[in-house]
């Protein structure tokens, strides 16, 4: 405990009273890179990423993923600088747009999804009713992301906060907005708390032994040398290329988990070669608790849901910038995208749960022994998606914390570098003192993924409906009836997902005696 604070006053004091960079003696390259960019407005950050897609013509599909990221976190409200900026016209082909989308919700949080089925139980079987939790959420994903692009194409808005002001109000609009802080802050915290992990067992592996192989001074090291360099930088074009990297740690990661279930190399009948390198915390448990369905433990699985399929701010986006786009081509690539998306997770979360069963941690590969070389190269492939991630996501926060406090006016680099410090470091302080991600990933999920997911398209189409039926445009079938029912009762699962979620993740992890 005396670490933990030692380690948060000395976060505090470097990030809020000092430049670090001048400490580091890196002042040099942030401030080369903020050069750039002398005033910053709320909308500068997805200026950047809009920017991005032309300076890398020559690797458009990399560019093209870090843009839809950027702009998942960063677009929740339109500006009027945001209307000044000219679209590209550039499009993406099927494919590449469903590459996209596939990468926008296949990211670390797909990590924690073993836990949630081991929050309720440690049979092998419960793997049937948690894939059909998985496969009916992935519909009802799929169904809101495409909502969300109908209701812009026929609101004629460039965002879901633009589109929330169309169709239901703009003093109500402040809601995106804090959703949209609330997202990428939540994500930034779960990366620096992976990234501890993740960073400690790969130095662990390489000898080192002591304080520099804890958790800790890890995350504190991560963030002055790298973490806050990247998260001060003017614009994030240079991060482009390690949207790949992402992509290929994932699929490198579902493989890896699969070849070591079969393999039987953490088996406990069968006497597994890996096993004498686990603690007793992380070696497989099966049996010892059974399934219980009827527990509350249950909705962490669903919270976490919330995180592995939320991408829908991009889909306005995503919509404008397919190739030959219609409703029906835009149904069919969200289809296609969700189903892949919805597929994998079930792949990671059955291999990762199949392997530890109720010892799945809220970061499966933590539950692997630090000398087993293929969880060493996941672990590092990971770590360094997360961190080229890591400045988009913060990037977001910081835009819509802007939004909220500014209200459009002009943000001075001054304002931009003081947030930076003070975001950053109440991020930090956080991860030193919260262990488990997969409590983060469920909580975010629970909070802003059910919001994002679930209430705010419904709530949209429902106002958007009822005003085209007022006015005569839309006419009331038997179809759009039931698509209005469906909409209330998906809003409906939103606000009880959310607040029951979100309790039950609070007391799983602070609180377990009471489940």
């Amino acid at each position: 405990m005396r670490r933990i604070k030692a380690s948060l006053l000395l976060t505090l004091v470097i990030f809020c009273v000092t430049n670090p960079a001048e400490i580091l003696l890196i002042h040099g390259f942030t401030a080369t890179t903020r050069s750039t960019s002398s005033i910053v407005v709320p909308s500068s950050s997805h200026k950047n990423h809009r920017l991005l897609l032309n300076h890398h013509k020559s690797s458009a599909l990399y560019a093209d993923a870090v843009v839809d990221d950027a702009d998942m976190l960063c677009t929740s409200s339109s500006s009027d600088d945001d209307k000044n900026v000219s679209d590209d016209n550039s499009t993406s082909s099927m494919s590449a747009s469903v590459f996209n989308l596939v990468k926008a919700c296949i990211g670390a949080g797909v990590l924690a999804f073993p836990s949630g089925v081991a929050a309720f139980s440690d049979v092998s079987i419960s793997l049937i009713p948690a894939s059909i939790i998985l496969t009916v959420l992935g519909l009802v994903s799929a169904y809101s992301f495409y909502s969300i692009g109908r209701v812009c194409s026929e609101e004629n808005a460039s965002s879901i906060g633009e589109a929330w002001k169309k169709t239901v109000s703009e003093d109500t609009s402040w809601v995106v907005d804090a959703s949209c802080f609330v997202t990428p802050i939540g994500a930034a915290l779960s990366f620096s708390i992976i990234l501890g992990d993740l960073i400690s067992s790969v130095v662990s592996t390489l000898g080192v032994k002591g304080l520099m192989a804890t958790r800790h001074p890890i995350i504190l090291l991560i963030t002055m040398l790298v973490l806050y360099p990247l998260c001060s930088l003017g614009s994030l074009a240079a991060l482009a290329p390690v949207s790949i990297v992402g992509v290929v740690s994932s699929m490198l990661t579902c493989a890896f988990l699969g070849f070591r279930y079969f393999s039987g190399a953490y088996s406990l009948g069968g006497g597994g070669a890996l096993l004498s390198g686990l603690s007793q915390a992380y070696q497989p448990s099966f049996g010892a608790k059974g399934m219980q369905l009827m527990s509350p433990s249950i909705l962490i699985l669903f919270a976490m849901a919330g995180t592995g399929y939320m991408c829908h701010f991009a889909a306005p986006d995503m919509q404008k910038s397919l190739e030959n786009s219609t409703k029906a081509r835009f149904k069919q690539f969200t289809t296609i995208g969700f189903g892949i998306t919805t597929l994998l997770s079930i792949l990671f979360t059955s291999f990762g749960f199949l392997t530890f069963g109720g010892a799945s941690s809220g970061l499966i590969l933590n539950n692997y022994a630090t000398n087993d070389i293929g969880a060493v190269f996941c672990r590092l492939f990971t770590a360094i998606s997360l961190i080229g991630s890591y400045p988009i996501v913060f990037a977001g926060a910081r835009s819509a914390w802007f939004s909220l406090t500014q209200k459009g006016k002009d943000v001075s680099e001054e304002l931009r570098m003081k947030t930076t410090r003070i975001m950053l470091s109440l991020v930090t302080a956080t991860a030193l003192l919260l262990e488990d991600s997969g409590f983060v990933v469920s909580l975010n999920g629970a909070l802003a993924g059910s919001a994002i997911i679930y209430v705010f398209p419904a709530i949209m189409f429902l106002k958007s409906s009822s005003k085209r039926l007022a006015n005569g445009t839309l006419k009331m079938t038997k179809k759009l009836k039931l698509e209005r029912i469906f909409n209330k009762a998906m809003a409906g699962l939103g606000v009880a997902l959310g607040l029951c979620g979100a309790s039950v993740s609070i007391l799983s992890t602070f609180f377990p005696g009471v489940l």
